[in-house]
Protein backbone atom coordinates (compact mmCIF):
# COMPACT_ATOMS: atom_id res chain seq x y z
CA UNK A 1 0.00 0.00 0.00
CA UNK A 2 1.13 3.55 -0.76
CA UNK A 3 1.63 5.41 2.51
CA UNK A 4 0.70 8.93 1.39
CA UNK A 5 -0.87 10.33 -1.76
CA UNK A 6 0.14 13.97 -2.27
CA UNK A 7 -2.30 15.94 -4.44
CA UNK A 8 -0.82 19.03 -6.12
CA UNK A 9 -3.13 21.23 -8.25
CA UNK A 10 -1.21 23.24 -10.86
CA UNK A 11 -2.32 26.49 -12.45
CA UNK A 12 0.03 29.24 -13.68
CA UNK A 13 2.88 28.11 -11.43
CA UNK A 14 5.64 27.45 -13.93
CA UNK A 15 7.98 29.68 -11.90
CA UNK A 16 7.44 27.70 -8.69
CA UNK A 17 6.70 24.11 -9.68
CA UNK A 18 10.32 22.93 -9.73
CA UNK A 19 10.87 24.15 -6.18
CA UNK A 20 7.73 22.38 -5.00
CA UNK A 21 8.49 19.13 -6.81
CA UNK A 22 12.08 18.99 -5.62
CA UNK A 23 10.80 19.00 -2.04
CA UNK A 24 8.31 16.21 -2.81
CA UNK A 25 10.45 13.92 -4.95
CA UNK A 26 13.18 13.95 -2.28
CA UNK A 27 10.92 13.00 0.61
CA UNK A 28 12.53 10.61 3.07
CA UNK A 29 9.25 8.67 2.96
CA UNK A 30 9.72 6.89 -0.36
CA UNK A 31 6.43 5.00 -0.59
CA UNK A 32 4.39 7.94 -1.80
CA UNK A 33 2.57 8.97 -4.93
CA UNK A 34 2.45 12.54 -6.23
CA UNK A 35 -0.70 13.42 -8.18
CA UNK A 36 -0.19 16.52 -10.32
CA UNK A 37 -3.52 18.00 -11.40
CA UNK A 38 -3.07 20.31 -14.38
CA UNK A 39 -6.13 22.54 -13.97
CA UNK A 40 -6.15 23.73 -17.57
CA UNK A 41 -3.04 25.83 -16.97
CA UNK A 42 -2.26 28.12 -19.96
CA UNK A 43 1.51 28.18 -19.35
CA UNK A 44 4.04 25.33 -19.63
CA UNK A 45 2.77 23.57 -16.49
CA UNK A 46 1.03 20.79 -18.48
CA UNK A 47 4.34 19.86 -20.11
CA UNK A 48 6.23 20.14 -16.84
CA UNK A 49 3.76 17.75 -15.20
CA UNK A 50 4.25 15.18 -17.96
CA UNK A 51 8.03 15.58 -17.71
CA UNK A 52 7.95 14.75 -14.01
CA UNK A 53 5.82 11.66 -14.68
CA UNK A 54 8.41 10.48 -17.22
CA UNK A 55 11.23 11.00 -14.73
CA UNK A 56 9.65 9.34 -11.66
CA UNK A 57 7.09 6.52 -11.71
CA UNK A 58 5.57 7.78 -8.45
CA UNK A 59 4.22 10.83 -10.28
CA UNK A 60 0.75 10.63 -11.85
CA UNK A 61 -0.78 13.38 -13.94
CA UNK A 62 -4.34 14.52 -14.54
CA UNK A 63 -5.09 17.06 -17.29
CA UNK A 64 -8.48 18.73 -16.93
CA UNK A 65 -10.30 21.92 -17.84
CA UNK A 66 -9.91 24.82 -15.46
CA UNK A 67 -12.44 24.66 -12.60
CA UNK A 68 -10.49 25.96 -9.62
CA UNK A 69 -8.53 24.59 -6.68
CA UNK A 70 -11.31 22.72 -4.88
CA UNK A 71 -12.45 20.70 -7.88
CA UNK A 72 -8.84 20.04 -8.91
CA UNK A 73 -8.28 18.44 -5.50
CA UNK A 74 -11.40 16.33 -6.02
CA UNK A 75 -9.93 15.02 -9.29
CA UNK A 76 -6.86 13.92 -7.37
CA UNK A 77 -8.96 12.24 -4.70
CA UNK A 78 -10.70 10.15 -7.34
CA UNK A 79 -7.50 8.32 -8.31
CA UNK A 80 -5.51 8.46 -5.05
CA UNK A 81 -4.41 5.10 -3.61
CA UNK A 82 -2.56 6.12 -0.45
CA UNK A 83 -3.43 5.18 3.11
CA UNK A 84 -3.33 8.91 3.86
CA UNK A 85 -3.98 11.94 1.67
CA UNK A 86 -1.99 15.19 1.65
CA UNK A 87 -2.51 18.43 -0.27
CA UNK A 88 0.21 20.82 -1.37
CA UNK A 89 -0.19 24.16 -3.14
CA UNK A 90 2.18 24.15 -6.08
CA UNK A 91 3.72 27.54 -5.31
CA UNK A 92 4.76 26.29 -1.83
CA UNK A 93 7.22 23.63 -0.69
CA UNK A 94 7.77 21.29 2.27
CA UNK A 95 10.59 19.87 4.39
CA UNK A 96 11.95 16.64 2.94
CA UNK A 97 11.09 14.70 6.13
CA UNK A 98 7.55 16.09 6.44
CA UNK A 99 5.58 13.08 5.32
CA UNK A 100 7.78 10.44 6.96
CA UNK A 101 7.41 12.14 10.34
CA UNK A 102 3.69 12.81 9.95
CA UNK A 103 2.96 9.29 8.72
CA UNK A 104 4.93 7.76 11.60
CA UNK A 105 3.03 9.96 14.06
CA UNK A 106 -0.25 8.83 12.52
CA UNK A 107 0.69 5.18 12.96
CA UNK A 108 2.03 5.60 16.50
CA UNK A 109 -0.99 7.58 17.70
CA UNK A 110 -3.56 5.69 15.57
CA UNK A 111 -4.60 9.13 14.31
CA UNK A 112 -7.10 9.76 11.53
CA UNK A 113 -5.38 13.07 10.74
CA UNK A 114 -2.05 14.65 11.65
CA UNK A 115 -1.35 18.39 11.49
CA UNK A 116 1.94 20.27 11.79
CA UNK A 117 3.13 23.80 12.40
CA UNK A 118 4.23 25.76 9.33
CA UNK A 119 6.30 28.70 8.13
CA UNK A 120 4.75 31.73 6.43
CA UNK A 121 6.94 33.87 4.19
CA UNK A 122 6.65 37.64 4.60
CA UNK A 123 7.02 40.23 1.82
CA UNK A 124 10.55 41.04 3.02
CA UNK A 125 11.62 37.41 2.60
CA UNK A 126 11.62 36.53 6.30
CA UNK A 127 9.80 33.47 7.66
CA UNK A 128 7.32 33.30 10.53
CA UNK A 129 6.75 30.07 12.48
CA UNK A 130 3.05 29.56 13.15
CA UNK A 131 3.65 28.00 16.60
CA UNK A 132 0.02 26.93 16.82
CA UNK A 133 1.08 24.24 19.28
CA UNK A 134 4.13 24.39 21.54
CA UNK A 135 4.30 20.63 22.16
CA UNK A 136 2.92 17.62 20.29
CA UNK A 137 -0.79 17.25 21.00
CA UNK A 138 -3.56 14.67 20.66
CA UNK A 139 -7.29 15.33 20.44
CA UNK A 140 -9.94 12.61 20.79
CA UNK A 141 -13.72 12.48 21.14
CA UNK A 142 -15.42 15.78 22.01
CA UNK A 143 -12.03 17.52 22.09
CA UNK A 144 -11.93 17.27 18.30
CA UNK A 145 -15.01 19.50 18.15
CA UNK A 146 -13.15 22.18 20.09
CA UNK A 147 -10.22 21.88 17.70
CA UNK A 148 -12.61 22.27 14.78
CA UNK A 149 -14.28 25.34 16.34
CA UNK A 150 -10.81 26.83 16.76
CA UNK A 151 -10.35 26.50 13.01
CA UNK A 152 -13.59 28.35 12.31
CA UNK A 153 -12.85 31.26 14.66
CA UNK A 154 -11.56 32.10 18.11
CA UNK A 155 -13.91 32.73 21.01
CA UNK A 156 -14.96 36.42 21.02
CA UNK A 157 -12.60 37.42 23.83
CA UNK A 158 -9.43 36.20 22.05
CA UNK A 159 -7.60 38.69 19.82
CA UNK A 160 -6.52 36.33 17.03
CA UNK A 161 -9.12 35.52 14.39
CA UNK A 162 -8.71 31.77 14.81
CA UNK A 163 -6.71 29.34 16.92
CA UNK A 164 -5.78 26.91 14.15
CA UNK A 165 -5.13 27.41 10.45
CA UNK A 166 -8.03 26.04 8.42
CA UNK A 167 -5.98 25.17 5.33
CA UNK A 168 -5.59 21.50 4.46
CA UNK A 169 -2.00 21.81 3.27
CA UNK A 170 -0.38 21.26 6.69
CA UNK A 171 -2.01 17.90 7.38
CA UNK A 172 -2.50 14.33 6.23
CA UNK A 173 -5.94 12.66 6.26
CA UNK A 174 -6.89 9.00 6.39
CA UNK A 175 -8.29 8.14 2.97
CA UNK A 176 -10.67 5.46 4.28
CA UNK A 177 -12.71 8.15 6.06
CA UNK A 178 -12.85 10.25 2.91
CA UNK A 179 -14.03 7.25 0.91
CA UNK A 180 -16.51 5.92 3.46
CA UNK A 181 -18.29 9.26 3.81
CA UNK A 182 -17.81 10.42 0.21
CA UNK A 183 -16.06 13.62 1.27
CA UNK A 184 -15.01 16.19 -1.30
CA UNK A 185 -14.23 19.87 -1.71
CA UNK A 186 -16.69 22.57 -2.67
CA UNK A 187 -15.68 25.07 -5.33
CA UNK A 188 -14.07 28.22 -3.94
CA UNK A 189 -15.66 29.99 -6.89
CA UNK A 190 -19.01 29.43 -5.20
CA UNK A 191 -18.26 29.54 -1.47
CA UNK A 192 -15.14 31.71 -1.11
CA UNK A 193 -13.09 29.10 0.78
CA UNK A 194 -12.98 25.39 0.03
CA UNK A 195 -10.90 24.27 3.02
CA UNK A 196 -13.04 24.85 6.10
CA UNK A 197 -16.14 22.91 4.90
CA UNK A 198 -13.87 19.94 4.13
CA UNK A 199 -12.22 20.19 7.54
CA UNK A 200 -15.60 20.20 9.30
CA UNK A 201 -16.83 17.22 7.29
CA UNK A 202 -13.68 15.20 7.95
CA UNK A 203 -13.27 16.04 11.64
CA UNK A 204 -16.88 15.10 12.25
CA UNK A 205 -15.93 11.47 11.62
CA UNK A 206 -12.41 11.47 13.08
CA UNK A 207 -11.79 9.56 16.32
CA UNK A 208 -8.30 10.86 16.97
CA UNK A 209 -6.12 13.63 15.52
CA UNK A 210 -2.53 14.58 16.27
CA UNK A 211 -0.65 17.87 15.97
CA UNK A 212 3.14 17.97 15.62
CA UNK A 213 4.97 21.02 16.97
CA UNK A 214 7.61 20.95 14.22
CA UNK A 215 7.03 23.28 11.24
CA UNK A 216 7.30 21.31 8.00
CA UNK A 217 5.25 23.30 5.48
CA UNK A 218 6.49 26.53 3.80
CA UNK A 219 3.66 28.84 2.76
CA UNK A 220 5.31 31.16 0.26
CA UNK A 221 4.80 34.81 -0.60
CA UNK A 222 4.50 34.99 -4.39
CA UNK A 223 4.25 38.75 -4.87
CA UNK A 224 0.58 38.88 -5.80
CA UNK A 225 -1.31 41.70 -4.10
CA UNK A 226 -4.83 40.99 -2.95
CA UNK A 227 -5.48 44.70 -2.44
CA UNK A 228 -5.43 45.57 -6.14
CA UNK A 229 -8.50 43.57 -7.13
CA UNK A 230 -11.87 42.77 -5.67
CA UNK A 231 -14.14 40.28 -7.34
CA UNK A 232 -17.70 41.53 -7.61
CA UNK A 233 -19.23 38.40 -6.10
CA UNK A 234 -16.77 37.99 -3.22
CA UNK A 235 -19.21 39.04 -0.49
CA UNK A 236 -21.89 36.76 -1.94
CA UNK A 237 -19.46 33.84 -1.84
CA UNK A 238 -18.78 34.47 1.84
CA UNK A 239 -22.50 34.70 2.52
CA UNK A 240 -22.89 31.28 0.92
CA UNK A 241 -20.02 29.94 3.02
CA UNK A 242 -21.60 31.41 6.16
CA UNK A 243 -24.86 29.57 5.48
CA UNK A 244 -23.01 26.32 4.83
CA UNK A 245 -21.03 26.59 8.07
CA UNK A 246 -24.20 27.33 10.07
CA UNK A 247 -25.85 24.24 8.61
CA UNK A 248 -22.83 21.98 9.19
CA UNK A 249 -22.46 23.04 12.83
CA UNK A 250 -26.09 23.22 13.96
CA UNK A 251 -25.70 20.42 16.51
CA UNK A 252 -22.43 21.71 18.01
CA UNK A 253 -22.80 23.78 21.20
CA UNK A 254 -21.33 27.29 20.99
CA UNK A 255 -20.66 26.92 17.25
CA UNK A 256 -22.87 29.80 16.15
CA UNK A 257 -20.82 32.48 17.86
CA UNK A 258 -17.71 31.14 16.09
CA UNK A 259 -19.43 31.02 12.70
CA UNK A 260 -20.65 34.60 13.19
CA UNK A 261 -17.17 35.80 14.06
CA UNK A 262 -15.85 33.94 11.01
CA UNK A 263 -18.33 35.84 8.82
CA UNK A 264 -17.53 39.19 10.43
CA UNK A 265 -13.82 38.65 9.80
CA UNK A 266 -14.32 37.78 6.15
CA UNK A 267 -16.69 40.70 5.71
CA UNK A 268 -14.03 42.97 7.17
CA UNK A 269 -11.70 41.62 4.49
CA UNK A 270 -14.23 42.61 1.81
CA UNK A 271 -14.83 46.05 3.31
CA UNK A 272 -11.12 46.86 3.51
CA UNK A 273 -10.70 46.04 -0.15
CA UNK A 274 -13.75 48.03 -1.19
CA UNK A 275 -12.70 51.01 0.94
CA UNK A 276 -9.28 50.97 -0.74
CA UNK A 277 -10.57 50.66 -4.30
CA UNK A 278 -13.81 52.68 -4.44
CA UNK A 279 -14.49 56.41 -4.11
CA UNK A 280 -16.51 57.47 -1.11
CA UNK A 281 -19.23 59.17 -3.16
CA UNK A 282 -19.88 56.07 -5.23
CA UNK A 283 -19.47 52.83 -3.29
CA UNK A 284 -22.03 50.34 -4.66
CA UNK A 285 -20.16 47.32 -3.32
CA UNK A 286 -19.93 48.87 0.13
CA UNK A 287 -23.70 49.51 0.02
CA UNK A 288 -24.26 45.90 -1.01
CA UNK A 289 -22.40 44.67 2.07
CA UNK A 290 -23.86 47.06 4.60
CA UNK A 291 -27.47 46.72 3.46
CA UNK A 292 -27.54 42.93 3.27
CA UNK A 293 -30.22 41.17 5.33
CA UNK A 294 -27.71 38.67 6.68
CA UNK A 295 -26.61 41.24 9.25
CA UNK A 296 -29.94 40.79 11.01
CA UNK A 297 -28.97 37.17 11.72
CA UNK A 298 -25.46 38.06 12.83
CA UNK A 299 -26.54 40.98 15.02
CA UNK A 300 -29.07 38.85 16.87
CA UNK A 301 -26.58 36.13 17.74
CA UNK A 302 -23.21 37.84 18.19
CA UNK A 303 -22.15 40.05 21.09
CA UNK A 304 -18.86 41.80 20.24
CA UNK A 305 -18.05 43.27 23.65
CA UNK A 306 -14.95 41.10 24.07
CA UNK A 307 -13.52 41.70 20.60
CA UNK A 308 -10.21 43.58 20.30
CA UNK A 309 -10.69 47.33 19.74
CA UNK A 310 -10.13 47.48 15.97
CA UNK A 311 -12.37 44.47 15.33
CA UNK A 312 -15.06 45.91 17.59
CA UNK A 313 -14.92 49.26 15.76
CA UNK A 314 -15.31 47.44 12.43
CA UNK A 315 -18.30 45.55 13.75
CA UNK A 316 -20.16 48.58 15.07
CA UNK A 317 -19.42 50.74 12.01
CA UNK A 318 -20.73 47.93 9.83
CA UNK A 319 -23.79 47.37 12.00
CA UNK A 320 -24.75 51.06 11.81
CA UNK A 321 -23.78 51.39 8.12
CA UNK A 322 -21.26 54.16 8.63
CA UNK A 323 -19.34 54.26 5.35
CA UNK A 324 -17.27 57.33 6.20
CA UNK A 325 -16.10 55.78 9.45
CA UNK A 326 -15.27 52.48 7.76
CA UNK A 327 -13.23 54.17 5.02
CA UNK A 328 -11.32 56.22 7.59
CA UNK A 329 -10.63 53.14 9.74
CA UNK A 330 -9.47 51.09 6.75
CA UNK A 331 -7.02 53.76 5.60
CA UNK A 332 -5.78 54.25 9.16
CA UNK A 333 -5.08 50.52 9.51
CA UNK A 334 -3.29 50.48 6.14
CA UNK A 335 -1.06 53.36 7.28
CA UNK A 336 -0.34 51.63 10.58
CA UNK A 337 0.59 48.41 8.78
CA UNK A 338 3.00 50.27 6.47
CA UNK A 339 4.58 51.97 9.47
CA UNK A 340 5.06 48.63 11.21
CA UNK A 341 6.78 47.18 8.11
Amino acid sequence: MINVSIIVPCYKVEAFLDRCMNSLLNQTLRNIEIILVDDGSPDICPQLCDDYANIDSRVRVIHKKNQGLGLARNSGLEIAKGEYIAFVDSDDFVSINMYENMYMEAKIQHADAVFCNFFTEKSDGSWHNSNEVKVNAIWTGDMIRQFMLGMIASPPYIKSERLFQMSVWHAIYKRSIILEHNLSFLSEREVGSEDIPFQIDFLKYANSIAYIQNPYYYYCYNGKSLTTTYKMDMFQRYKCLYNILREKTLEIPDALVRVNRFFIGYTRYCIRHVATLEKLKNMPRMDEILNDDIWNLVNNDFKPSYLPVKQRMFYFLTKYKCKVGLVFLCHLINLMNKHIK
